[in-house]
């Protein structure tokens, strides 16, 4: 049986209004191993890209704002290594994009 991890419980809790991206890196490492995979204008961008695990830094999501960003920890552990949690991050982005949605229809 295949359980879905959760959805760390801030995304219900903050405005997606004024978000531009959402990045993945290492961090410890960020500005070296940085990726781009979904903007407001071009969405969804993959994930081929992102470095996908390390033996001490953690890889993160970033969701970048006008003014301040959120960062979250999605990783596994696994083998001793920290491994990039793709599930998770596709179903963050899809969060993300539900609530864009729903939110441009109201509005």
């Amino acid at each position: 049986m295949n359980i879905e991890p959760p959805l760390p419980k801030l995304l219900e809790e903050i405005s997606l209004t004024n978000l531009h991206r959402i990045d993945v890196a290492l961090e410890g490492d960020w500005s070296a191993t940085v990726v781009t995979v979904w903007t407001r204008k071009e969405r969804f961008l993959g994930l081929s890209e992102v470095r996908m695990f390390h033996e001490v830094l953690k890889p993160s999501v970033e969701l970048y704002f006008d003014n301040s960003w959120v960062g979250m920890h999605c990783f596994k552990r696994i083998d001793n290594m920290n491994v990039f949690d793709k599930e998770l991050a596709l179903r963050i982005i899809d969060y993300v994009e539900a609530r864009l949605m729903n939110t441009s229809r109201i509005a």
